[in-house]
């Protein structure tokens, strides 16, 4: 699997036969993570950001879509529609500054989408991509009612710890 930087491109194959295109996240995609952001349930936003947003601000959209793939590793999952690749998902991690072997990583798979193994190749990707950069531990941090992604965790086989605390589970895979 190739190191995950801006030159980074790679292909997948869905459970259902479909190619998954992944590759980095660049600063054009400012417009298109927009769009997709419109895309999403209200479920969806909150299980995201834990609150029901309308939009994401001019510094959310630098912020998603400028990473140096040090620190800031985000992929971009893509689906063939008609001569066009359209954006069906996102994940990435961030590095902890308080502790450098963990980084806390969040996936956004649109809602039509959801549930066909875009998520479960999303994070095989973020895992290649952690042990790369020598991180040890991928956390997550979502509302206790997200078992989707808590479930997504466990799936790896991976050790997995889980600590809940006001509605909020953190979740700490090693890697």
């Amino acid at each position: 699997m190739a190191t995950i930087n801006a030159a980074y491109e790679a292909t997948a194959t869905l459970p259902d036969g479909r190619l998954l295109y992944l590759r980095a996240i660049r600063p054009d995609d400012r417009e298109k993570l927009r769009e997709g952001f419109f895309k999403l349930s209200k479920t969806s936003v909150r299980d995201r950001f834990f609150s029901i947003k309308r939009d994401l601000t001019p510094g959310e959209l630098t912020y998603f879509t400028e990473v140096d793939f040090l620190r800031h590793v985000a992929v971009v999952a893509e689906l063939q529609n008609g001569s066009e690749l359209k954006p069906v998902g996102v994940g990435r991690f961030v590095a902890s500054k308080e502790r450098p072997d963990h980084s806390e990583m969040a996936i956004t798979v649109i809602d039509e989408m959801q549930g066909k193994g875009i998520g479960r190749i999303l994070l095989a990707q973020l895992i290649n991509g952690a042990r790369d950069l020598g991180i040890r531990h991928l956390d997550a941090t979502v509302l206790a009612q997200n078992v989707r992604m808590s479930n997504l965790l466990r799936s790896t086989g991976l050790p997995l710890e889980t600590r809940l605390e006001d509605g909020v589970r953190t979740l700490s895979l090693s890697l």
